[in-house]
């Protein structure tokens, strides 16, 4: 069954009326012009900023600069206790140098060694390359190696040079290296290098000159290779008063090889040596039946003479063993 509309006292319907003036509200309020609002400041006010929080928006909770402050004490805290241990450690009595083991010492004194090193010291302070310098400046030493072991020790490993020759000078005798070191020797020492051949220099000053690094390598090789090319050792190299050179050897016979104060002289000795091995089939250079054989002129070699050693050779072997 259908209900019949509302009506009022004439007649209207009460529902359709109320929709009409609704509309009529909703068009006026829509076509209202608005004005914006005014607010305005008196010049006795201060104005002062406050800080609105939404709602419902999370909220950052202030810098928490007492904590900030604390890791900063705490972490400075950490760094001196960790400065103070490493000064502990670097400077306790037991990690102090007592022990340098020197090692490859021949001519050279050890204890002269753990001198040069100078190592009294922390061992964590040890610089290796520093000392290896260090040790590199007395004279005989051609290279340096130096470790360390915990908890306080230091080994120092020594590589001399190799003697090539002996060498009188005012009555001191030296040994001479194939680099051109030198080494002033003990009477122990010089004893000791008995087999290496002894050099005598015989020139009078105004022919006097150094004796050059390069001719004592090429002799030390030479003299190297005499046994197993020849059977004899050198013992003695000779520049007499002529300025002539010569090797004498443990048979007694002499090798000649001249001037070798000229240039070329020296570079030429391996050629004049190969010249006196072609020699062996002719000569006996272990039982001679010569007292030398002329090399100053390789492509024809002389042979002449008696064996044996002349007293200025065998007086200064002599001396040499008894300095």
């Amino acid at each position: 069954m259908i209900e019949a509309p509302r009506r009022d006292p004439n007649g209207h319907d009460l529902e359709t009326r109320h929709r009409v003036r609704v509309r009529a509200v909703a068009t006026a309020i829509a076509d209202r012009t608005t004005t914006a609002r005014r607010f305005e400041v008196l010049p006795e006010m201060e104005l002062r900023g406050t800080v609105r929080h939404r709602r419902g928006a999370p909220q950052v909770p202030p810098p928490a600069a007492e904590r900030a402050d604390h890791r900063r004490l705490l972490a400075a805290l950490v760094l001196l206790l960790e400065v103070a241990a490493l000064a502990a450690v670097l400077w306790a009595p037991a990690f102090r140098v007592r022990a340098v083991t020197v090692t490859g010492t021949r001519l050279l004194d050890s204890a002269q060694v753990v001198r040069a090193a100078d190592v009294s010291q922390s061992i964590f302070t040890v610089n290796g390359d520093a000392v290896a310098a260090r040790v590199r400046t007395l004279p005989w030493v051609e290279s340096v190696r130096v470790t360390t072991a915990l908890p306080a020790g230091v080994r120092i490993a020594v590589t001399e040079w190799t003697p090539m020759a002996r060498v009188i000078r005012g009555g001191t005798e030296y040994a001479l290296a194939a680099q051109g070191a030198s080494l002033r020797l003990t009477a122990a020492q010089a004893a000791a290098l008995s087999s290496v051949p002894l050099l005598l220099d015989l020139r009078p000053p105004a022919l006097r000159t150094s004796v050059s690094a390069q001719l004592i390598a090429v002799l030390g090789t030479a003299a190297a290779r005499f046994p197993s090319v020849f059977g004899v050792h050198v013992v003695a190299y000779e520049w007499d008063a002529t300025g002539t050179f010569s090797l004498w050897t443990s048979a007694g016979w002499q090798a000649v090889l001249g001037d070798i104060a000229v240039p070329g002289a020296t570079a030429a000795i391996p050629t004049q040596l190969s010249a006196l091995s072609v020699l062996r089939s002719a000569l006996n250079f272990v039982h001679p039946t010569f007292g030398y054989v002329n090399l100053e002129d390789p492509s024809t070699p002389a042979v002449g003479g008696t064996p044996g050693l002349p007293s200025q050779v065998s007086s200064a072997l002599l001396s040499a063993a008894g300095h």
